[in-house]
This record gives C-alpha cells, sequence and structure tokens, in this order.
C-alpha cells in the first residue's frame, strides 16, 4: 500500500422498503484520524450510495475510491465505477454514486432483501489535521529540524516541513531509501529531495520509531504503518506489529483491518490463539 488505504463495508437491510426520499446510514468508523460512513438514498427511480468524511473547518481530504455493490438474495454485484473527491467543510462532504438501473434491481429485491455496499478509499492528500493525543496537539518526541544539520547529510522535504537526516542511517533500515541515496539516481548526488504522496505528521511519527523513540500508539500505528510499508522498513513494521499483538487496545475489527492490509502475521496468529 503506498497511500493510507481503507476498506468501508456494510450490510443495509431492508433495502425494498425503502421508499423515495428516505435515508439509510451505516454507523461511522475512524480512519487515520476521520469519522467516514456511508449513506444510501432513493430518488424517484434511482438508489444513490454516498461516501461521507467528517471534516471540520480548516480541514480538506483528497481521495480516490471505487466500491462493489452486492445484492445478497439474488447472488449480483455491481462496481462502482473508480472515482476522485474533495472533501472540505460546508462545501463538498461527500462523494456520490448513483446505481444505473436501479429500477431494475428493485423489481428483484424482496422487502427483506439486504444490499452489502464495500467502498475502497484512498486517501492522496490530507490537510489541516494534525495528530492528536487526548485531545491535544501531539508533541513531538525528537527534533529533524534545523537543529540536526549538523548531524545529517541530506533534507527530505515533505508537503511545506523539512526533514534532516542521515542517508546512511536511512539506507541501513530501508532498501528503498538504500536505492535513493547510494544508487545510481540524480537523487542520490541531491543535498534536498522531495517526498510525495506522504503525510509530513506520519513521517515525522516514522522516523522518531526509526530513530529509536518509543512513538508509536493507538493514534499513531495506523500511519507509521503505511509510512514504513511504502519505504519498506521491516523493522518499523515489526514494532508496530509488536504494539498491536501486546499493548494496544483497539478493536479487533480495526486489528484484522491492519493485519490484513500489511501482511501482519504474527498478530493473525494472535486472534487465532485468542479464540
Amino acid at each position: 500500500m503506498t497511500e493510507k488505504e481503507f476498506t468501508l463495508k456494510y450490510l443495509f437491510q431492508n433495502v425494498g422498503k425503502l421508499e423515495d426520499e428516505q435515508e439509510l446510514d451505516s454507523p461511522e468508523e475512524e480512519h487515520f484520524g476521520v469519522k467516514w460512513s456511508i449513506n444510501m438514498q432513493k430518488h424517484n427511480k434511482d438508489l444513490s450510495i454516498y461516501l461521507y468524511a467528517n471534516v471540520t473547518e480548516n480541514q480538506k481530504i483528497s481521495v480516490d475510491y471505487i466500491g462493489e455493490i452486492v445484492l445478497i438474495n439474488m447472488q449480483k454485484r455491481h462496481l462502482m465505477s473508480a472515482s476522485s473527491c474533495v472533501f472540505k467543510y460546508n462545501r463538498e462532504f461527500r462523494c456520490c454514486y448513483s446505481i444505473p438501473g436501479w429500477e431494475i434491481w428493485e423489481n428483484e429485491l424482496y422487502d427483506d432483501g439486504i444490499l452489502q455496499v464495500e467502498i475502497h478509499v484512498r486517501i492522496t492528500k490530507m490537510l489541516g489535521f494534525p495528530k492528536l493525543r487526548i485531545g491535544f496537539p501531539r508533541k513531538e518526541l525528537r527534533s529533524f529540524g534545523e537543529e540536526m544539520q549538523q548531524f545529517s547529510d541530506v533534507i527530505l522535504k515533505i508537503e511545506e516541513r523539512k526533514f534532516h537526516v542521515s542517508k546512511l542511517y536511512l539506507s541501513s533500515h530501508s532498501p528503498y531509501f538504500a536505492t535513493l541515496f547510494l544508487g545510481r539516481f540524480q537523487e542520490s548526488e541531491k543535498s534536498e529531495i522531495e517526498l510525495r504522496d506522504v503525510d509530513s505528521q506520519d513521517f515525522q511519527c516514522y522516523l522518531e520509531v526509526l530513530y529509536g523513540e518509543n512513538g508509536i500508539e493507538s493514534d499513531t500505528v495506523e500511519g507509521i504503518l503505511s509510512v514504513a510499508d511504502m519505504y519498506d522498513t521491516p523493522l518499523t513494521v515489526k514494532k508496530c506489529e509488536e504494539f498491536l499483538v501486546r499493548e494496544s487496545k483497539m478493536e479487533l475489527k480495526k486489528k484484522l483491518e491492519l493485519a490484513g492490509n500489511y501482511r501482519l502475521e504474527e498478530l493473525k496468529v494472535s486472534f487465532r490463539i485468542e479464540d
């Protein structure tokens, strides 16, 4: 996984009884510090599926998404076409998809019919989302700012932040950075390199763990895993997995999702032991 990704899945009951202008909602789920949900609405002969993100003022999320709608009783399925949208406060706060030819489906849907909606979301950019700890801005455990310049030999620029790091240290933990810094690429000669498609706050937490700080918590582990997976850093992935197995009080469903997304075999084994 090269970006922040997650899947929302919900079984909507009694869809055949849905009246015009009526709505059905899935429970909210939190992913990457944002609460998400699926909404279903009927308008005349159309059935629309909405993806909601609970964003606040000054926050903005850009996403790509694709989904699948399954008519359980009739064993039919329909793929939602891939699309993109931007969530903004009091502006565009939902992504919409209308099922074409819904009246044909509706004729075959029993009153107690079940409709399963599954939407895969890939976040491409997040703005205005500081990492929180018990309601307060997260305190950084280690600085990678200008004061670290004498101990570094390269600057990694992510969004508006600059991280002063050691090429050899990162290369020793990550084949990705070893290739970037020590390989025959143009970047290996640069003193400043821009990294794209990564969140600067998540990268800060990732570096903290890589440099020996105990920065893995329930509100940071998913972001750290995302960066560690992107940059092929097995030591950091292992530390995140150990946290999830031994310390985290995260709900089981979320742990299962992380275990699948990041191939966390020890975490998967721990589920079988608990059963």
